[in-house]
């Protein structure tokens, strides 16, 4: 799914946070739990069974109670990417969902090479989980080979965004981060979904997936005759006979895009990530540069 070139791009760029959160195995991140790691947190009394290593004598000379030095944990940084997968996601060439799933790849890896855990997941009229979180670049033809199997579902209710990332929400045991990759049609919209998901405390970001075609429909559509046009919903496969000409194609476009301007504002007014990416863009620029750019990803320096 990538290339050995780009690959050894990837290894000087991490996942960035601006905030802790809580994890399972150790790692390269500052936690949320109190651990054994080298930056100092705060004390606690002594408790029978404490290692007596963590006793601060100093304070014990002062106030003759012992207390333990308590320590942040590194622990790796929980990572899930969430994969649209309903039928509007087979639009394009390469489609949407072979984009989607390169770009998800790609931030696998970048997370894995720092022991950050990846888990994957799919969402269309119902979530459903793809890959248990995992850690360790040894893992990654494991990873690569859940997101090799993903395919669209041929769905007749369109994607259910709030009903999939409640699902998602209530399987966690605790907030981190998520990645969404999606062209955002939804039945129910993504404005629920993304507050639902931004109020339990997760770390949001928004991959848009965008396909030429889509910005553009004037070579994709079927003519019937004349200027009589029959199109097919992208969603549910509902077809409609409509009438096109120039005017009507300056709508749609004026439409499409102000709801990928509408989406971006929205992220952007409630501190959510956001990148669009076109399926005709190179994948390794848009990685090294576009979700840099975004804040998203970050270089050693």
């Amino acid at each position: 799914m990538l290339n050995p070139e780009l690959i050894k791009q990837l290894h000087p760029y991490s996942i960035r946070v601006k905030r802790r959160f809580r994890g399972k195995l150790r790692g390269e991140r500052s936690s949320l739990n109190r651990g054994t790691g080298i930056e100092f947190a705060d004390y606690r009394a002594y408790e029978l069974g404490d290692d007596l290593r963590y006793v601060d004598w100093n304070v014990y000379a002062r106030l003759e109670k012992p207390f333990i030095k308590l320590f942040q944990a590194d622990e790796e940084l929980p990572v899930s990417l969430l994969i649209d997968n309903s039928r509007s996601m087979q639009f394009g060439n390469p489609t949407k969902l072979t984009r989607a799933k390169q770009l998800a790849a790609a931030l696998a890896y970048i997370a894995v090479a720092h022991n950050d855990s990846i888990a994957v997941y799919t969402f269309a009229e119902r979530l459903v989980s793809a890959l248990p979180p995992t850690s360790g670049t040894s893992q990654f033809s494991r990873i690569t080979k859940a997101l090799s199997a993903i395919e669209a579902q041929e769905g007749t209710e369109g994607t259910r965004i709030t009903d999939c990332f409640r699902h998602f929400a209530a399987h966690q045991p605790w907030p981190g981060v998520a990645v969404i990759f999606s062209d955002f049609f939804a039945a129910d919209g993504y404005a629920p979904g993304f507050k639902l998901l931004a109020g339990r405390g997760f770390s949001l970001m928004a991959i848009q997936m965008m396909s030429p075609e889509e910005t553009d429909p004037s070579h994709t559509s079927t003519v019937t005759h004349g200027n009589q046009w029959q199109l097919a919903d992208a969603e549910t496969g509902e077809t409609r006979a409509i009438t096109m000409n120039e005017e009507t194609l300056a709508q749609y476009r004026h439409a499409h895009k102000t709801f990928c301007d509408d989406l971006q504002r929205f992220c952007a007014a409630r501190g959510i990530g956001y990148a669009r990416f076109n399926c005709d863009m190179p994948i390794d620029s848009f990685v090294l540069q576009e979700l840099h750019r975004a804040g998203f990803l970050q270089r050693k320096r």
